[in-house]
């Protein structure tokens, strides 16, 4: 008897343990979807420096909670109400954060894009599963008098940043492009996937999914158009995802889907084993898409996007060239929905881990004394 109630007993204090770490970590679900949003409401948005907020929602649309991220202080960090092109949201290599870029100032700050990094430095911030939040690291001399747009991160410590006149940016250097290419200086969304670094562009000959080997840190690095969309003619590439296998690409394209031109919403493309080749569009809720999200786990891919012109969060189940896309929520008034990945993977903190493990330990050692006497 005594036996039992030493057992229950560490049992007992072993799930408490483990109960209070996933209670720490409980901001952001594993599996649900997260928006950057624009805007509190309270204003019509503008070109001026706004508010930011991560909006979490399951994948049937219904609202979880939403993160503001600072808006004044040191470590504010804010977008243009007005500018689409901004705001991409990215999870690291890692999974563990959330990674957004925007501008170190307060909110209210007009015309931002246009600012200066002299006077108002560019950003790049994280947030962890628990909602934690980090202004990792900030330039004042790249992509000055026009927009920082998305940022991506390994996970453990380096950052990348894309937008305009800075083409992509290292941090914690932070002061010129690591590219040496003239044809990749405006970009939109960045990621680092398998170790590699992939942005998109919208600008140039060549539009499409650049790949810069290596996930560098230093300059003098060429990036390769590998995905190809001028080919399709008047297309706008912003947020992209591929299968773990990249053999399967999604893109998101701000211009709208249209079956007479059978591109816009959401590209397709496969790789054929040397070149990647497009398959067919999906349909969206709204004008165009730019945030992007894909589950490759069922037999049909379920994509997640937001529309372009930042009034919705939809999903399209890929059955094919004839599939419909469903909306799941809508921005309210005044607000703007933006970027969209999946919520990030929380990572138990040491200390609550060794406790845990402390009592799994001691039930161990004690079955153990147990079975010998």
């Amino acid at each position: 008897m005594k036996t039992m109630k030493t057992t229950t007993r560490i049992l007992a204090i072993t799930a408490s343990l483990l109960s209070t770490l996933a209670v720490s970590q409980a901001q952001f679900t594993p599996g649900n979807l997260v928006i950057l949003q624009d805007g509190d409401g309270s204003a019509p948005l503008s070109n001026a420096g706004t508010a930011l907020f991560l909006d979490q929602f399951t994948t049937s649309g219904v609202f979880v909670n939403s993160l503001s991220i600072p808006s004044t202080g040191s470590s504010a960090l804010v977008n243009s109400g007005t500018a689409g092109s901004e705001g991409a949201l990215n999870r690291s290599a890692n999974g563990q954060y959330l990674v957004v870029a925007g501008y170190n100032t307060a909110a209210g700050s007009a015309s931002i894009a246009s600012s200066t990094s002299a006077t108002v430095p560019r950003g790049v911030a994280t947030v962890n599963a628990s909602g934690s939040y980090s202004l990792a690291a900030t330039t004042s001399t790249s992509f000055s008098g026009n927009n920082i747009r998305s940022g991506t991160s390994d996970g453990s410590g380096n950052f990348w940043a894309a937008g305009a006149n800075g083409g992509v940016l290292y941090y914690p250097t932070a002061t010129t492009s690591i590219t040496n290419s003239t044809t990749s200086v405006n970009n939109r969304v960045i990621q680092d996937i398998g170790g590699n670094l992939y942005f998109s562009t919208g600008s140039g000959s060549a539009r499409g999914i650049y790949e810069i080997s290596g996930a560098p840190t230093t300059i003098g690095n060429t990036a390769v158009n590998i995905i190809n969309t001028s080919s399709l003619g008047g297309v706008s590439p912003y947020d992209f995802t591929f299968n773990a296998n990249l053999t399967i690409a999604y893109i998101a394209d701000s211009d709208a889907y249209t079956t007479s031109a059978g591109f816009g919403g959401i590209e397709k493309w496969a790789f054929n084993g040397s070149a990647w080749v497009f398959q067919y569009s999906l349909p969206t809720v709204g004008v165009g898409a730019d945030g992007l999200a894909v589950d490759f786990s069922g037999a049909n891919p379920i994509v997640y996007a937001t529309s372009a012109d930042g009034t919705s969060l939809f999903d399209v189940v890929d059955t094919g060239s004839g599939s419909t896309a469903s909306a799941l929520a809508t921005a309210s008034a005044n607000t703007a929905f933006r970027g969209l990945d999946f919520a990030p993977v929380a990572v138990p903190e040491p200390s609550t881990l060794a406790l845990a493990g402390v009592g799994l330990t001691a039930l161990w050692s004690f079955t153990r004394r147990n079975r010998k006497s």
